[in-house]
């Protein structure tokens, strides 16, 4: 009990993710907001609103919503509440001071505050004009239980965070270990190292795999293709190709120590290439990439990861780590009762 504490703790932490990041509801959110004119500023308008996961009826009563146009809170006149998702804000005229562009805030006391920055645009863009202001009443700032992050666009797809990311994590820890025991072998010509390290490489592989299928999965959903023309998607198909290049080289070799030692070599340069490919190049300024925290995008971090949800992240990164050894440590035992039979 006392050796295998980590694969318990493993399936732990891969039960608490699963739990959390699939059946803990999305957080309340607006997707959608449409204006009945295009001229704020030609009379009374109305702006029908819908958002996901949201308590609009059941919340009437602690209902309000107001646009924001530098930096002036513009109330409405009345609020018409088709059901708990859908929302109908009559609002009087309205003349932004130099933005034509209105951001949309919705609270209830259950919900919170929800917010969406680009909800309407109108045509006038003169200074001047009636501009009503009001000082909403805000009792709570988030919603009053715990969910996940609501993200424009990403929506339920979020949950694949605590999938497709640690795939990767798991990846280049199995290919670190993998160098590590390269470096070892240089060192002493052990075989024993070159048998870890074959081990963790192939492992790592399967894991670069389920990121790239969990990767393509995402970007359907929220780009729109299975795959785009994205410097880390690149990056990381080429990584990928790379190392399935050190399996082919490995097995186009029948001297153990000759297969070893070009092995470990291979591997060096092959892992300095992925570090490059997908951990500085995408990070370079002026490099066009998708993905958060990338090409002068922010990273997850700044605006997915909240307090509520961030131990699951990181849970779901230590748990894949510890099965990625896990079936590292299963495969190089095999290995060995295989060596054992052959010896015998």
């Amino acid at each position: 009990m006392k050796r295998n504490w980590w694969k318990i703790l493993c399936v732990a932490l891969l039960f608490f993710t699963f739990f959390a990041g699939l059946l803990v509801p999305l957080a309340p959110g607006l997707i959608k907001a449409t204006s009945s004119v295009q001229s704020t500023y030609s009379g009374p308008f109305t702006v029908k609103v819908t958002g996901y996961n949201t308590h609009f009826k059941d919340q009437n009563a602690s209902l309000s919503a107001w646009l924001i146009n530098d930096n002036q809170n513009n109330c409405t006149n009345a609020i018409r509440v088709v059901d708990n998702t859908h929302l109908e804000l009559d609002f009087p005229p309205i003349a932004p001071l130099t933005n034509p562009v209105f951001g949309l805030t919705v609270y209830n006391d259950k919900d919170g505050r929800l917010v969406m920055n680009n909800a309407i645009s109108t045509i006038d863009t003169t200074r001047g004009g009636i501009v009503p202001v009001c000082h909403p009443v805000v009792k709570n700032e988030e919603q009053d239980h715990w969910a996940i992050p609501f993200q424009f666009i990403l929506y339920e797809s979020l949950r694949n965070l605590f999938f497709h990311v640690p795939m990767w994590f798991t990846m280049i820890a199995l290919l670190s270990w993998a160098l590590w025991n390269n470096l070892k072998y240089l060192r002493g010509f052990d075989l024993k190292y070159d048998q870890k390290a074959n081990a963790a490489v192939n492992v790592g592989l399967v894991f670069g795999v389920l990121g790239l299928i969990t990767g393509s999965l995402w970007a359907r959903v929220t780009w729109g293709a299975w795959w785009v023309d994205d410097v880390k998607l690149n990056g990381t198909a080429i990584t990928m190709l790379a190392y399935l290049a050190y399996a082919v080289l490995r097995n186009a070799m029948d001297d153990e120590q000759k297969r070893a030692r070009v092995s470990a070599i291979y591997s060096i340069f092959a892992y300095v290439m992925m570090i490059v490919l997908i951990g500085i190049l995408p990070r370079l300024q002026g490099t066009d990439s998708l993905h958060p925290g990338n090409g002068g995008n922010p990273g997850f971090n700044k605006y997915d990861l909240d307090n509520s949800i961030r131990p699951v992240f990181y849970c779901g990164v230590l748990g894949w780590i510890l099965l990625g050894f896990w079936i590292y440590s299963l495969r190089l035992r095999i290995h060995k009762l295989h060596e054992h039979t052959l010896e015998s």
